[in-house]
């Protein structure tokens, strides 16, 4: 996979733990601001690898300049403003991950945060 920042780090949620939250909240449980997270930090090299042990193949994360990946998702339809925030994003929290992982979604489900590799196995065709 060719893409940017292969050290940036963030704490994917699962759109469907994000959906049962707020089914939750619009029904009226829970109180205050939660802050949503995915249970683990993981960089987009480890992502990466994570769809290859669920695809049963290696994949390679391959670096390219954040200026080519700006381009190459404009090229593909993406807004280049959009693009080009996105980068500033991973700048900018290369150093620390910009959302550490939190009990948020595991506090209001009593359950974990569905991980990663959950998420990639059951989207595997997807891939």
């Amino acid at each position: 996979m060719r893409y940017a920042f292969r050290a940036f780090e963030e704490s994917l949620v699962d759109e469907r733990d994000l959906a049962e939250v707020a089914a939750r909240a619009l029904l009226g449980a829970g109180d205050g601001v939660l802050e949503l997270t995915g249970p683990q930090s993981l960089s987009h090299g480890e992502q990466v690898a994570i769809l290859g042990a669920v695809l049963g193949r290696p994949l390679r994360f391959e670096e390219v300049p954040a200026e080519a990946a700006a381009r190459a998702m404009a090229a593909g339809g993406l807004p280049g403003p959009f693009a080009e925030a996105l980068m500033a994003r991973y700048r900018r929290h290369l150093d620390r991950p910009q959302h550490p992982p939190t009990d948020g979604v595991a506090a209001v489900l009593g359950r974990p945060a569905r991980t990663f590799a959950e998420y990639a196995a059951d989207h595997r065709a997807a891939y």
